[in-house]
């Protein structure tokens, strides 16, 4: 039991205590989740299904800040995500989980060429993906550096 309580008073400390209304968090408190293999009738594919530890759902809908390293998506730098790792051991490209990189879904001010491998800090409303095939496990709205 104490084992347990220490974790979810750093959290609940996290979430009560933020700075201009953004709760800087880490890598490791997003690494509160784990994963079900799943099979998609509509795709035909199986997935990952997201299960939220309890010391991160206090963070879902909430603003927070993050830093990590730029990778691009494709080609006209319109969609990023954020990573743990730089791109030679992110999540695409070596072993790491799904839960090492955030889409970025960046408010049009914020729109513009971001480098490979940058390290920023972004701020924007953390969401929570469980099953949606189409997004990230992790997803940061309005997001923009900070």
């Amino acid at each position: 039991m104490k084992n347990n309580l220490i974790p979810f008073l750093l959290a609940l400390f996290a979430v009560l205590h933020s700075v201009n209304g953004q709760t800087q968090i880490d890598w490791t408190t997003l690494a509160d989740v784990k994963f079900t293999q799943k099979f998609s009738e509509e795709t035909g594919l199986n997935y990952d299904e997201a299960t939220f530890g309890r010391w991160l759902l206090p963070f879902n809908g909430k603003e927070i800040k993050i830093s990590g390293y730029i990778i691009p998506l494709d080609g006209m730098g319109v969609t990023y995500v954020l990573s743990r790792n730089p791109n030679a051991t992110c999540f695409f490209c070596g072993g790491a989980g799904p839960e090492t990189v955030i889409e970025l879904r960046l408010k049009p001010s914020a729109l513009k060429r971001y480098k490979l491998d940058d390290r920023k800090t972004f701020k924007g409303i953390l969401q929570m993906n469980r099953s949606n095939l189409n997004q990230m496990t992790y997803v940061l709205l309005d997001a923009e550096p900070i």
